[in-house]
């Protein structure tokens, strides 16, 4: 994925550090899929490292496929599922809640898909300057796009401020990160997975200091005009 196995290594490293203080700090089950986040790409980074090990013949080949297959899976089929959820899951109520539905249906419609093609043996990964190129072929423009709506539209979508800016944020971040990949430069996505599990250990930090302060949890409130109140009937 970033750069060298040594790289992806540290990253993991780092990440899991992280994501053990973000699952430290899950205080309720609906927060539990944004806490678990930071695991997860842990473990991605983990298996990138094996791929790259299998490349250079430091494992065996058959290492390397299972943990392209795992790699492949995560980015391609459970990510488009899980962060609509995720998001869904702590959104305040109201008319975005209601509406996050529908990205959590693009996200399982591209998932589905995706699998469906992975399935098929459509799936690939390519050694590439200071990279890891992994590829699904067969899915269409409109699947790449309900991809995208549902991993990055679900936090733009969201009506609570902390994840609408770190929706804003990952925007950006993919767009140059991607930018980067189709001009074969060096990839850079291991950094920002640790970015990702940092935020996700803050936001979970900072849930817990509102919660002590006396106010509700967002799911529990209600969104209007712009702000998020207590809810009256809850």
């Amino acid at each position: 994925m970033c750069l060298s196995p040594e790289v992806d290594l540290a990253a993991g490293i780092v990440i899991s550090v992280i994501a053990v203080d973000a699952i430290r700090h899950n205080r309720h089950n609906r927060t539990l899929p944004i806490a678990l986040l930071p695991g997860i790409f842990a473990l991605h980074s983990f298996a990138s490292v094996f791929v790259w090990l299998s490349f250079q013949g430091s494992v065996s080949n058959a290492v390397g496929e299972a943990a392209a297959n795992f790699y492949i899976f995560v980015a391609f089929v459970l990510l488009p599922i899980y962060v609509p959820i995720a998001t869904l899951l702590v959104e305040p109520k109201g008319w975005r809640r209601n509406a996050l539905m529908g990205f959590v249906v693009l996200g399982l419609i591209a998932g589905l898909v995706y699998l469906y093609y992975i399935l098929k043996g459509q799936a690939s990964v390519q050694e590439c300057t200071a990279f890891l190129d992994f590829h699904v072929a067969g899915p269409s423009w409109l699947m790449s796009a309900f991809y995208g709506a549902a991993t990055c539209g679900a936090m733009l979508l969201s009506g609570y401020r902390p994840l609408f800016l770190w929706g804003v944020l990952n925007c950006i971040a993919i767009i140059i990160l991607n930018d980067r990949l189709s001009h074969a430069l060096p990839s850079l996505w291991c950094l920002w997975a640790a970015c990702t599990s940092f935020f996700v250990s803050w936001f979970m930090r900072d849930l817990i200091k509102h919660r002590k302060a006396g106010e509700v949890w967002p799911w529990e409130s209600v969104k209007k005009e712009g702000n998020v109140t207590e809810d009256p009937v809850t």
